[in-house]
């Protein structure tokens, strides 16, 4: 593929909102925000996901585009209006998201879910599990999954997860998964320390941990994680080495994240929305950008 413009395997950071680009592509997906305002790592996996397909060159009607653990998130509108085909696939009704952003009527009624018009034909919405896709090897030119795979379970349910998405993509084709990376983990968040807490404590505290699973972590990745259980299983090559440093200023507005789901701003202010900290840790968000090995497809 052509050089790429920017680098894209990396942690969100609150510079990258300095990129005009990044502002021009995120004024388009989100017309009712002001970018240089909201400055928030979710919309900037929606920015890195739409630089990535325009550099890579799959933003033409000859795209089919398969988003896993979709749920009613705007880029499948967005891309709708963009390439051939989209399908949007998602545990729809089932599930701890399904009333929330997986809700059943993005079934029936996507039209109900979606932000802005778009090009209704070509946005297909199906139930799919994403550890098991419902399609023929080599059926997508691109699949992209958006803070969903940290979801799906334990570790075998992500490694899973990201060998269909491998599957189903086509030889040469792309895939970007942005998920959830610690940017400084506390050794006393480590899997083996929460599970002997839980056993010290006959199963009082840390509940959900176990002996490869952290606790009220256990949905955030390490650097090593993602090439263990996303890079390695898709059988994709990526593209640019994991830049895991994040600049001094994305620090300012460290955000606590509390038990109870509630946040605490160290500046007071809801953005930059960058950095969160839990229990010892400190995460953000993190993009993997992929290609299948192989000849680009020359399917008519």
């Amino acid at each position: 593929m052509a050089r790429l413009s920017r680098q894209y395997v990396k942690l969100c950071d609150v510079r990258d909102f300095d990129d005009p680009e990044v502002t021009r592509v995120l004024r388009d997906i989100l017309p009712e925000r002001e970018p240089d305002l909201h400055r928030e790592r979710k919309v900037w996996e929606f920015a890195m996901l739409a630089l990535f397909l325009e550099d890579a060159g799959r933003l033409a009607d000859e795209t089919e585009v398969l988003a896993v653990g979709a749920g009613d998130e705007r880029m499948a509108f967005w891309l709708a209006n963009r390439v051939g085909r989209v399908v949007a696939s998602d545990v729809y009704g089932e599930g701890l998201f399904a009333d929330r952003e997986a809700e059943a009527s993005m079934l029936t009624d996507p039209a109900s879910h979606a932000p802005f018009p778009y090009r209704e034909e070509r946005l297909e919405v199906i139930r799919a599990d994403g550890r098991r896709l419902p399609f023929e090897d080599a059926s997508f030119d691109v699949v992209y999954s958006l803070s969903s795979i940290e979801h799906f379970g334990l570790p075998e349910d992500i490694a899973a997860a990201a060998a269909e998405m491998g599957r189903v993509l086509r030889p040469g084709g792309h895939a970007l998964v942005a998920t959830d990376c610690f940017v400084r983990r506390d050794p006393l968040n480590a899997a083996p320390v929460d599970f002997a807490v839980r056993l010290a404590s006959l199963g009082r505290r840390r509940r959900r941990a176990g002996p490869r699973r952290r606790a009220m972590l256990g949905e955030i990745f390490t650097g090593r994680e993602l090439e263990r259980l996303i890079v390695r299983p898709s059988g994709l090559r990526l593209l640019q080495p994991l830049d895991v440093t994040v600049s001094p200023e994305t620090w300012d507005n460290l955000t606590v994240l509390h038990t109870d789901g509630s946040t605490d701003p160290a500046t007071g202010e809801k953005y930059p929305h960058i950095l969160l900290r839990a229990d010892r840790s400190v995460f953000t968000s993190a993009v993997l950008a992929l290609e299948k090995p192989g000849a680009v497809s020359t399917r008519v």
